[in-house]
């Protein structure tokens, strides 16, 4: 039996489609958003980051997140710590991360892949044997205890999605306290703000409770997420 001729019917829907008036919409008042609680610290001075300290790493705890105090200049030994502590050796980390030249020292004696070709050049050795992707971070949100990761070339965003832990490096005084917050001090000139296809929000390592509603870790991604929260504050406040 033929099947019926659904030309006529697809004609009329994509037809129907392009009728829709397309002049863009009005852009939304988002004041009483930045004026609530979920903006805080969009609108007005920024809120002193040394005071952000302390309710970030008690949310990124609350999400199961390891957070390491450390400072300027021994950051690069706690995450080698973090490293050897879990008994990791095969670690991956970006072809061009600003955490060089002190990541480098901090690696020695352990495994190194620098994410510098194609992903499907090494995938298989990257899917089964590198067991720690090390990243920077551009900002970390107080009010939810996230990390924002601007992946790209220097570094993929796959470092922070396929190895089991992943082990971020925060700066003090990039801390802000809500989203809206850390959007306006990263792009503070453009209205709206022309993000990166890549910005990447991290909450905690990988959870799920899709099966019976029971939570289990590393089901999307790490199941470990290690902060490693570098006090600069004393040196500079951006």
């Amino acid at each position: 039996m033929p099947l019926p001729d659904t030309r006529p019917a697809r004609r009329a829907i994509f037809a129907a489609l392009r009728a829709v008036p397309t002049a863009p919409l009005p852009a939304p008042d988002l004041t009483p958003y930045f004026e609530s609680a979920f903006g805080r610290g969009r609108v007005g001075p920024r809120i002193d980051p040394a005071s952000l300290c302390e309710p970030f790493e008690a949310a990124a705890r609350g999400w199961r997140a390891d957070v390491m105090h450390a400072r300027p200049d021994d950051w690069p030994g706690a995450v080698r710590e973090a490293l050897v502590r879990r008994g990791l050796r095969s670690v991956a980390i970006g072809a061009g991360s600003p955490l060089q030249p002190g990541l480098d020292q901090a690696l020695q004696g352990l495994v190194v892949r620098r994410f510098e070709q194609r992903l499907e050049d090494w995938k298989g050795e990257f899917f089964d044997t590198i067991e720690a992707g090390v990243t920077s971070t551009v900002a970390g949100i107080a009010d939810t205890g996230t990390l924002v990761l601007c992946p790209g070339r220097h570094e993929p965003r796959s470092l922070s999605l396929v190895p089991p832990v992943h082990v971020a490096v925060l700066m003090a005084s990039r801390l802000h306290a809500s989203l809206p917050a850390a959007i306006h001090a990263l792009y503070p000139g453009e209205r709206p703000p022309e993000l990166p296809t890549n910005l990447l929000l991290v909450t905690g390592p990988s959870k799920t409770a899709d099966i019976q509603q029971v939570l289990a870790y590393g089901a999307h991604g790490p199941k470990e997420l290690v902060i490693v929260l570098v006090d600069d504050l004393t040196e500079s406040t951006p």
